[in-house]
């Protein structure tokens, strides 16, 4: 594992985090930040240090699925806890049948609402402080973004029962995945409220953090040219995930400049989850460069100017486009940018730079992008 850099402060506030859970009180902690900026490396540095304080460790996932499966991260950190641990599970029938081979194994047909799902919460509620009892327990419930109903609801009972038992927990999720109506968005803004809960961000690494974090994975490999180094920092912005896949694409020769395709891959899916209109917005914004002028992005898009409207929402809506000034928009990272632009077919790249280029003629102070587009 990479050395952790850049997040001193990040870690301080977890450590502190850990020491109020062991004094006996119980708090938790919402991780946030964008996909690749370095939210599960953090977590793992502060599970690793619980665990040598002599924490009971439960580490659950959640998974991009949707509905379909009840109290997932829940399931998963119960599964992969220790036989000690999984005895005392077994003892409360409704969790047991959380275990793969708990009563047969999960039945996707049970009722999980009513007095059922009371008594999920209520066993939960109950072995975290039978454990408490005995060590402290830090609960990391990862990817929150994609929690399902059950597991938003699960964790809001949790935080607001949980007071004076060693119980720390820990949730992540991913900013730019919080679209304007996604349903994690009032459960967070309700947690934020509770004196228990403290709000980690993380923003972009400094460069010269980022640069430490890459020289340590290319450790034994060889040094890296300074300038090829600093080419990769640049693009990356500070995305921790984003620079590794550059570094990993380098050549001996120093950094290749095309995108990697399992990152543009990556950069694509989000593109593709809004609709037809806001995709050609983003093509006609990637093509007018990283950043431009709303009237631009218009024209070139050449939608009517209601559906532009709703079209260029759902992009910032989405993340993917960001505001820029009074009137121009920004994506939000240039290699999401840069996905979208490589992601155009020739033709249709050809015909938005002759528009661009069309539109820019005989504007003033607009030569260098007149002959670009040219």
């Amino acid at each position: 594992m990479a050395t952790l850099v850049g997040r001193a402060a990040e870690l301080a506030r977890l450590a502190n985090l850990l020491d109020e859970a062991a004094a006996g009180h119980a708090v938790a902690a919402l991780v946030s930040g964008d996909a690749g900026v370095g939210k599960s490396r953090l977590v793992a540095e502060v599970a690793a240090s619980a665990a040598s304080r002599g924490f009971t460790v439960l580490t659950g996932q959640c998974a991009e699925i949707g509905d379909s499966v009840p109290y997932l991260p829940f399931a998963d950190a119960l599964r992969t806890a220790s036989p000690d641990l999984e005895a005392a599970v077994k003892t409360r029938p409704v969790l047991a049948m959380l275990l793969p081979d708990g009563d047969g194994g999960y039945d996707r047909e049970s009722d999980w609402s009513g007095l059922t799902k009371q008594q999920m919460f209520g066993a939960m509620l109950g072995l975290l402080a039978e454990l408490s009892d005995e060590a402290p327990v830090l609960l990391i419930l990862e990817d929150l973004h994609w929690a399902d109903a059950t597991t938003r609801d699960l964790v809001t009972f949790l935080l607001r029962m949980l007071h004076r038992e060693a119980v720390a927990m820990i949730g992540t999720y991913r900013t730019d995945d919080l679209y304007r109506r996604h349903p994690l968005r009032p459960v967070l803004a309700d947690l934020r409220r509770l004196p228990s809960v403290v709000q980690v961000e993380l923003g972009p690494l400094p460069p010269s953090a980022l640069a430490e974090h890459l020289s340590s994975i290319r450790n034994g490999r060889g040094r890296l040219p300074a300038a090829a180094l600093n080419h990769i920092v640049e693009r990356a912005e500070g995305n921790a995930y984003y620079a590794e896949e550059l570094l990993a694409a380098t050549t001996a020769s120093g950094p290749s400049g095309a995108l990697p395709s399992g990152l543009a891959a990556l950069l694509m899916s989000r593109v593709e989850l809004v609709s037809d209109a806001a995709q050609l917005v983003l093509r006609a914004a990637a093509v007018a460069g990283r950043r431009a002028s709303d009237d631009l992005v218009r024209a070139a898009a050449a939608l009517p100017e209601g559906r532009y409207d709703e079209a260029v929402r759902e992009a910032v809506a989405h993340q993917l486009l960001v505001p820029d000034g009074a009137d121009g928009y920004a994506f939000r990272h240039a290699l999401l940018r840069e996905a979208v632009y490589n992601d155009l077919l020739p033709g249709e790249r050809t015909r938005l730079h002759a528009r661009l280029a069309a539109l820019l003629s005989g504007v003033p102070g607009a030569a260098a992008e007149l002959a670009h587009h040219s």
